[in-house]
């Protein structure tokens, strides 16, 4: 794993002949400031659990062990498989499939408050159709806060960005398949499971205008069988990982992927490249050169994870990635019934 310096953490270009101008100071100064920004955040996560930092997220299994795609997919249908288990996504036309950074912190987001909410219904404090709804705030700049998003405007704007992933989604249906072999019979089992991801959503934000209230509060109503397949043993993480490494969909999968996969590691293991591949939601092609890109993206993903997650031991081989036992980067020790 990189060591934490300045060397990991800016792009520095040379600097040619004498004194840097005006602009050229400021350029640096403005990369230190990201710098110390960064290495303030690591010390952070590494010096405090998410529990402890109140930054405890979850994220559904299946949605780890099959991702959704990284860039715009071309079609309205998305497939991922991992060894039994094949996960379908299916969207509307007119719409669209979610993809990208905003939507893996959307689920991250979905997942961890309809947790809270199964805890509170399973302790009597809210109804089953209480814990389907789930409310965003009052305003869209609080919300994305949450996110670790900054609200901007414009066509290319991050508000724009973040309500197109918000509809892909809400708007999507997912399928999942698992495959099962009886040997006592010697017969194939298919089971098969799926819903859509929301009932009704309700988006009451003036983009114009962020950080206005609202009079009427924006929500999402989960489907029952969806907030089921979120909410059945979901795998715990540290939302500060999340807001370090948002840029980047692969960085996320990756570190929601080895948070899952360490925790029941029972010995070391090499997972093979072509499996990860099948995986991950980034559709490379499966060719000698779309392998090799898919693995040089695949380990500066794993750098960047590193640097906020140092005791994670794995080694790249030529067939695969080593992967030795460790504690978990987050610990199951509950779910805290925070309002």
């Amino acid at each position: 794993m990189p060591s934490l310096s300045a060397e990991v953490l800016l792009d520095d270009g040379s600097k040619e002949g004498g004194a840097l101008s005006a602009r050229g100071r400021a350029k640096d100064e403005l990369q230190a400031k990201r710098a110390n920004k960064a290495v303030d955040q690591i010390l952070a996560i590494q010096g405090q659990s998410a529990q402890e930092a109140d930054e405890l997220g979850f994220i559904a299994r299946l949605l780890i062990q099959a991702t959704m795609p990284h860039r715009k997919p071309l079609g309205h249908e998305w497939s991922r498989t991992n060894g039994h288990l094949s996960m379908h996504m299916m969207a509307p036309s007119a719409v669209g499939l979610p993809y990208g950074s905003y939507a893996r912190l959307l689920l991250v987001w979905i997942t961890t408050q309809a947790v809270r909410n199964k805890f509170r219904m399973e302790h009597g404090y809210i109804s089953e159709q209480d814990a389907l709804r789930l409310e965003f705030g009052e305003s869209l700049s609080g919300f994305m806060s949450e996110l670790g998003l900054r609200a901007t405007g414009g066509e290319n704007g991050t508000i724009t960005a973040l309500r197109e992933q918000m509809t892909r989604l809400f708007s999507t249906a997912v399928t999942a398949t698992v495959t099962e072999y009886q040997e006592h019979t010697g017969q194939v089992v298919n089971r098969i499971g799926g819903s859509m991801v929301a009932e009704k959503t309700e988006l009451w934000w003036d983009t114009r205008h962020p950080s206005q209230t609202t009079l009427w509060c924006s929500h999402v109503e989960l489907s029952p069988k969806f907030f089921t397949l979120i909410t059945e043993r979901p795998v715990p993480l540290d939302t500060r990982v999340l807001r370090f490494i948002k840029k980047s969909p692969m960085a996320l999968d990756v570190y929601c992927w080895a948070t899952y996969r360490v925790s029941y590691l029972a010995r070391d293991t090499v997972i093979p490249w072509r499996s990860l591949m099948t995986q991950i939601g980034a559709s490379y092609a499966n060719t000698p050169q779309g392998r090799r890109d898919f693995k040089r993206r695949f380990l500066d993903a794993l750098d960047k994870v590193g640097m906020v997650w140092p005791e994670l031991d794995i080694t790249p081989t030529d067939k695969g990635l080593l992967l030795k036992r460790c504690a978990p980067h987050v610990r199951r020790k509950g779910v805290p019934p925070q309002e």
